[in-house]
């Protein structure tokens, strides 16, 4: 494949990680390997790039109480239904100020 193209990989990384994108496709149209792809996902992750910041999780409604999942690397914590938002929000900024 084509060298990168003319846009920097912290935009190309940013477009793969955006929900129910393929990285297949999102490397097809940037012209660049989906190894070369995946080593730019993952060093971003690592860096503490852009791409390291918590991401809340969709909650899927059912019979079960409603919760609220957030997930940081390979950290996933589940909040039950009524938890403070301000806790949350807390909680989250001090795991993303840690180092791992």
């Amino acid at each position: 494949m084509a060298r990168q193209t003319t846009k920097p990989w912290a935009e190309i990384v940013a477009e793969a990680e955006a929900a129910g994108v393929p990285h297949a496709e999102v490397a097809l149209k940037h012209r660049v390997s989906v190894p070369a792809l995946k080593y730019h996902l993952y060093k971003s992750r690592r860096d503490g790039g852009a791409q390291a910041r918590p991401r809340l999780l969709p909650v899927r409604l059912g019979s079960e109480p409603a919760m609220l999942q957030a997930q940081y690397g390979a950290i996933r914590l589940t909040f039950p239904e009524g938890c403070s938002p301000a806790y949350v929000a807390a909680l989250l900024t001090a795991l993303s100020k840690t180092a791992c």
